[in-house]
C-alpha cells in the first residue's frame, strides 16, 4: 500500500482529474490524501475530512511571492510538522499554484514527485516545479521527459458514455462555461441564434448554464426567438446533459476537453481569452486539427461566426457525426485506471 498526497490548485479544471484519480487510488487499496486550497475543497464533498488536507486560500502569483513569503513559510511549516513523522511516499500535483507548497516540503521530505500538465502549455506552476519532480506527465505531447496519459475522467462521464451518438432529429445544445463561460455566453449565444432564419433555429432546443442575476433575462430572450430553452444557474448532472446533446458549446479547459472525449460528443471552442499564456486556445486548436470541434475565439465577429457554424451544422448533419466520431477517445473509458496503473507499475516506494 501506498501513502499517496494528491495536490491541486482550487479551480474544477484541476480538481475535477484530481479527485477522479484520488477515488481510484483509494478504491485500491492505498492511503490517499487531497490536498486543495478553500477554492478547491468546494469539489471534495464526496472526500471524507480525514483524507484532506485544507490549506487557507493564498493568493500569490510568482511575481508576488516574495511580498507573501510569511504566509507562504507559515503554510509550508505547518505541512512540515504534519508530514515529518509519515511522509507520503508519492506526492503528485494536478497544477495551480498552490501545489507549489506541498511538493516544495515534500521535495525536502525525499517524497517521490509527480507533476501532471493536462493543457498543451505548460502551467507556471508545473514550469516551476519541473526540476523537482521525478516523473512528469502530461495529457498532450508536450517533450521526449513527458509521459502523455489522458486525463483522468470522473466516474459519472464513464457512464454516460455509454449512450450512443444520435443526431438525426432536433438538435440539442448544451452550453457550459462555469465561471469563466456563463456570463459572457447568456449574451453570444442568444445573439448569434437571432441571426439564424426563425423556421431553422425552430429545431434547436438549447439547455444552458447562466448567472443566476442573467437567468430572468436569458429566459425571455429565447421566449421571444421561440427557442425551447432549459435555464440552470447549475448543471448537476452535467455528464447526462452532455451525453444527450448534439453538440456542446463550451470553453476549452483541459478537463472539459477529456469529458468530450470521453463521451464522443463534438462542440463548438470558445477559449477563455484571459487564460494564462493562451493555453485554452492551444488546446482547441488540438481538437479543432483533428476534426472533432470547431474554434470560434472571442472577439467582436463571435456571434456572426457562431450562427454560420450552427447553420451549416444544421444543413448537415454528417458533419457532427464526423465530429463525435474524432472526438473519442478510444482509452476514455479506461483513462482513470490506466493513470492509477502508471502511478503504481513506475514509482517505487
Amino acid at each position: 500500500m501506498l501513502k499517496i498526497a494528491i495536490c491541486s490548485g482550487g479551480t474544477g479544471g484541476h480538481m475535477f482529474p484530481a479527485c477522479a484519480l484520488f477515488e481510484a487510488l483509494k478504491s485500491r487499496g492505498h492511503n490517499v490524501n487531497m490536498i486543495t486550497d478553500t477554492r478547491g475543497n468546494r469539489f471534495c464533498s464526496n472526500i471524507s475530512e480525514s483524507n484532506k488536507i485544507v490549506i487557507n486560500t493564498i493568493r500569490f502569483t510568482l511575481r508576488t511571492l516574495l511580498i507573501d513569503i510569511p504566509t507562504f513559510i507559515s503554510e509550508a511549516c505547518s505541512l512540515y510538522k504534519l508530514w515529518k513523522d509519515n511522509r507520503p511516499d508519492i506526492i503528485i500535483g494536478f497544477g495551480g499554484l498552490f501545489t507549489v507548497i506541498p511538493i516544495f516540503v515534500g521535495k525536502f521530505l525525499r517524497s517521490k514527485i509527480i507533476i501532471y500538465e493536462q493543457n498543451s502549455v505548460i502551467g507556471r506552476a508545473n514550469a516551476l516545479l519541473a526540476s523537482f519532480a521525478d516523473c512528469k506527465i502530461s495529457t498532450f505531447s508536450i517533450g521526449e521527459d513527458w509521459h502523455q496519459l489522458s486525463s483522468p475522467v470522473r466516474k459519472e462521464f464513464i457512464e454516460a458514455a455509454k449512450s450512443d451518438y444520435k443526431c438525426d432529429n432536433r438538435l440539442k445544445i448544451v452550453v457550459i462555461g462555469g465561471s469563466q463561460g456563463a456570463l459572457s455566453f447568456s449574451c453570444i449565444i442568444p445573439n448569434s441564434l437571432s441571426l439564424i432564419d426563425a423556421n431553422l433555429r425552430s429545431n434547436i432546443d438549447i439547455v444552458q448554464q447562466v448567472s443566476s442575476a442573467k437567468l430572468d433575462e436569458l429566459k425571455m430572450k429565447y421566449e421571444e426567438l421561440g427557442i425551447n430553452a432549459h435555464l440552470l444557474d447549475f448543471v448537476h448532472d452535467v455528464a447526462r446533459e452532455m451525453a444527450e446533446a448534439q453538440l456542446i458549446i463550451c470553453r476549452s479547459g483541459a478537463s472539459t476537453l477529456a469529458e468530450l472525449s470521453t463521451l464522443g460528443r463534438p462542440a463548438i471552442l470558445i477559449p477563455y481569452p484571459f487564460a494564462s499564456d493562451n493555453h485554452q486556445f492551444h488546446n482547441a486548436v488540438c481538437y479543432k486539427n483533428k476534426r472533432a470541434a470547431w474554434l470560434v475565439e472571442e472577439d467582436e465577429n463571435i456571434e456572426k461566426k457562431l450562427a454560420e457554424i450552427i447553420i451549416n451544422l444544421l444543413m448537415h448533419r454528417e458533419l457532427l457525426k464526423a465530429a463525435a466520431s474524432n472526438m473519442i477517445n478510444k482509452l476514455g473509458n479506461k483513462s482513470t485506471e490506466i493513470f492509477a496503473d502508471f502511478i503504481e507499475k513506475n514509482i517505487d516506494k
